[in-house]
Order: structure tokens, then sequence, then C-alpha cells
């Protein structure tokens, strides 16, 4: 080894940049992760950037899948045929935890993005806690956005929205035009919403169809 203390200096910060990987993560410093991943997110949100335009308003907190690509990870990547909707599920911690669960194991099939309105406990720590523990190993997406539930006319939850491209434009009051989303309220499963969507709303029929085949596993 060499005995010059810069070469020995460089050395020991090879080995630590290269420790994270080395060492798999306990509980404790996942949810820590998370928990600075999530800030990281939030600070970089309160910033004076000018403001875009997008069906998914730009949430408080988000949990992107570049931030946490190692413990949520990206949902299933299976085209849609008609490719423009976003499929998104609004729930709380005050709903039942086999309720959760049941949504959080269809959504990694089908790609809904679940949407909360805040953090349990008003605080991130807790709440990257009881993420963590309620996603695990799968492949979703979990942001915090109190505007997407206006936005979608949310009052209870679970409620399933498939959103059109556009459905964040020329909004009234902070809500979506009726035209632009469609939802369904109510403690069933995203295969019967999606399934209640398709017999009953021609305009976004062929999407909820598409995404139901995720859930059997079928192909576009």
């Amino acid at each position: 080894m060499s005995h010059n203390p810069a070469h020995r200096a460089l050395l020991f910060t090879v080995l630590a940049s290269l420790m994270p990987y080395a060492v798999a993560e306990t509980d404790m410093e996942r949810s820590n992760r998370i928990l600075k991943e999530v800030s990281q997110q939030f600070e970089r949100q309160r910033r004076p950037d000018v403001p875009r335009l997008e069906n998914f308003p730009q949430p408080a907190v988000t949990a992107s899948p570049s931030d946490l690509a190692h413990q949520f990870g990206k949902p299933p990547v299976l085209p849609i045929n008609a490719a423009t909707h976003d499929l998104m599920v609004f729930v709380s911690f005050s709903m039942p935890p086999e309720s959760l669960e049941r949504i959080v194991v269809q959504s990694e099939k089908t790609g809904a993005h679940i949407v909360f309105r805040g953090f349990k406990g008003d605080k991130m720590m807790e709440m990257s806690k009881h993420v963590a523990r309620l996603i695990g190993e799968r492949r979703v997406e979990v942001s915090v956005n109190p505007p997407a539930f206006t936005q979608f006319k949310v009052t209870r939850v679970p409620a399933l929205v498939i959103a059109q491209p556009n459905a964040g434009e020329q909004m009234t009051g902070g809500c979506a035009q009726a035209a632009r989303f469609v939802k369904v309220t109510g403690d069933v499963g995203q295969d019967y919403a999606l399934d209640l969507i398709e017999r009953t709303s021609p305009q976004f029929a062929q999407a909820a169809q598409a995404f139901n085949r995720r859930i059997g596993g079928g192909i576009q």
C-alpha cells in the first residue's frame, strides 16, 4: 500500500464511496435515505421555478422513480393502446391495511400512481417509514400531492382516476374539467373499477380496458 498521505486519502474516499453498494442497507438506513430524498425533492418543489402545465399537478412532495429506484422502483413498462392516459389511485393511511395492501399489489401490475393527501402524523420521517413498510419491494410510485385531490375532486378514498393528458389545462378553481377525467370511488379492486369505467364511460373505455389487462398479465 502507498505511504503517500494523499494517495491514502484518495483510496479511503474511493472505498467509502463504494461501501453503500457493498453493504446491504438496514431498515433504519433505508428509511433515512427515503426521508433525505423526499426532503430534497420537497426543497426543489419550493423553489420559484416557472410553472409547468402537466396532467398530474406537481406534488408538494413526491417519491419519484429516479429518487427511489432502489426502494420502490418503476412501474411495469407495458404500453397501452391509448398511450395518453394516467391512472391514479387516491388513498389514505386511515384506510384498512388490507385495502392498502391490495391497492399496492394491483398498482404494481397496472402502473397506477398511488397518491396521498398529506403526511401521516404530519411528519416526513413517520410518513417515509409507513410508506416503506407498505410498499416493501414492490415496484410502484407513491406521492404526497394535495393539489391532485382538488384537481380530480377526490373527497373520499379510495378513489381511482383515469385522466387525459390535457387534464391539467383550463382548470377552474384548481379542478380539471369533468370531461377530461373519470373517477370511481369506493373500496373495490382496480379490476372492478376499470371494468365499470369500460362499460359506462365510452371516452375512457379503451384506456380502462388496457390498464385492466395488465392485472391479468395480458399483452396489448
